[in-house]
């Protein structure tokens, strides 16, 4: 749990923060003051030990614009900030190479917002925070190669957000929390996690009066691990956990008055374990482990 506390953290309130390396390419893009329908295309392509940076920010009741951010070579960072009652903005990120870092924050009163982000090579990171009044965006995250890692916070006022994470490729880490320390009202958010290949890790953790949302994990390959805590006065959750191959771990944790949450683990192939806790108040919770 403490790992989760302070990964909790970094999603929520870390997340942003530039990385101290030189710049060899840097963009800014600000759409503000109720700015509307524009298209923003963004190409930076450096190969080398150079540093492509793409940042691009929404907000001030901006509506409808479309931005495209393609970025090639090593080193890269996309940041994309959306807020203050902007809506129906699309964001598509699209970084090819190695070391990649894409950054997304979503709140003050965002709604109906599209962000895809698309990672191909190795070592590549991921970090998405939805909260702040946001309701209605939709996030898709895919990463190709080894050694990825992909962080989702929704929290602090979060309705009715789409988060959908595909990982492939061997080394995996996934990381969801769903409802803040500070703050509640999170509900009917929908967070969908894909993990194909070796040595998968999925943690997901749902609380703090986090109501009526759905968590899916499918990993398919070997050595996948996955954890679930629910806790904090959460209740009617809904978590799937899928995993097929070999030599899977689950471990489920439902404590802290936290009911009426519907949790379901199935495990397909050899030399599976499983080890759920249920207490602290916790009442009407519906579990179901299959190992096949």
């Amino acid at each position: 749990m403490k790992k989760i506390v302070l990964l909790f953290a970094a999603v929520l309130f870390v997340v942003g923060s530039t990385m101290a390396q030189s710049k060899d390419n840097q963009s800014d893009v600000t759409i503000s003051g109720n700015s509307d329908d524009n298209e923003v295309i963004v190409k930076q392509t450096l190969y080398g030990n150079e540093l492509n940076i793409s940042d691009v920010s929404i907000t001030d009741d901006s509506d409808g614009n479309e931005v495209s951010v393609d970025q090639e070579g090593e080193d890269q960072e996309s940041y994309v900030t959306i807020e203050s009652d902007a809506s129906y903005n699309e964001v598509d990120v699209d970084q090819d190479g190695e070391e990649q870092y894409s950054d997304v924050q979503i709140g003050y009163e965002a709604y109906d917002n599209e962000v895809e982000v698309d990672q191909e090579g190795e070592s590549n990171e991921s970090y998405i925070a939805i909260g702040g009044v946001a309701y209605g965006n939709s996030v898709d995250v895919e990463q190709d190669g080894e050694d990825n890692l992909s962080e989702v916070g929704v929290g602090l006022v979060a309705f009715d957000n789409d988060v959908t994470v595909d990982q492939d490729g061997e080394n995996n880490q996934s990381l969801v929390l769903v409802g803040a320390f500070a703050g509640n009202f999170v509900e009917g958010n929908e967070v969908n996690v894909d993990q194909d290949g070796e040595d998968n890790i999925s943690e997901v953790a749902v609380g703090l009066v986090a109501e009526g949302n759905e968590v899916n994990v499918k990993q398919d390959g070997e050595r996948n691990n996955s954890l679930v805590v629910v806790g904090g006065i959460a209740g009617f959750n809904d978590v799937d956990v899928d995993q097929d191959g070999k030599n899977h771990e689950s471990t489920i944790g439902i404590f802290e008055e936290s009911s009426f949450n519907d949790v379901m683990v199935e495990q397909d192939g050899n030399y599976s374990t499983s080890d759920v806790e249920v207490s602290y108040g916790s009442d009407g919770n519906d579990i179901e482990v299959t190992q096949k």
